[in-house]
């Protein structure tokens, strides 16, 4: 059901905006998982380009130049929040000044769990 809500946000996301039909949509996710929510949502208009990469952390993440350059370019930002990609903030601001971001945290109807630790979850420092 939370799939179903985030791909009705993300598809009214997109269509309310009006982008000419000959204009690429430059699309940024910040991690993986959004990444992938944002894929599914855009598969068969394009693909977002994924910042961090690899075993990178967004906590501590630093930009390359060709991300800021995408960042530059993005017509779209999905992201989670400051507290999740602290790194983020300020480079939206900065850099990605013609950009709309999409805070998720912010989504209308999203649950939000209590923070969990012990048992299957590991400490965190």
């Amino acid at each position: 059901m939370r799939f179903v809500k985030t791909a009705l946000l993300a598809t009214t996301l997109f269509s309310s905006h009006i982008i000419t039909a000959s204009a690429d949509v430059n699309v940024v996710a910040s991690i993986k998982p959004v990444h992938s929510l944002v894929s599914a949502v855009m598969k068969g208009a394009g693909t977002p380009s994924l910042l961090v990469e690899g075993a990178g952390s967004p906590h501590t993440y630093a930009l390359k130049p060709s991300q800021a350059k995408n960042l530059q370019e993005a017509d779209l930002i999905f992201w989670v929040s400051p507290n999740i990609e602290s790194f983020l903030e300020s480079s939206i601001e900065g850099i990605a000044k013609k950009a709309l971001a999409v805070e998720l945290i912010e989504t209308k109807g999203l649950t939000k769990l209590k923070f969990r630790e012990g048992g299957n979850f590991d400490a965190h420092d």
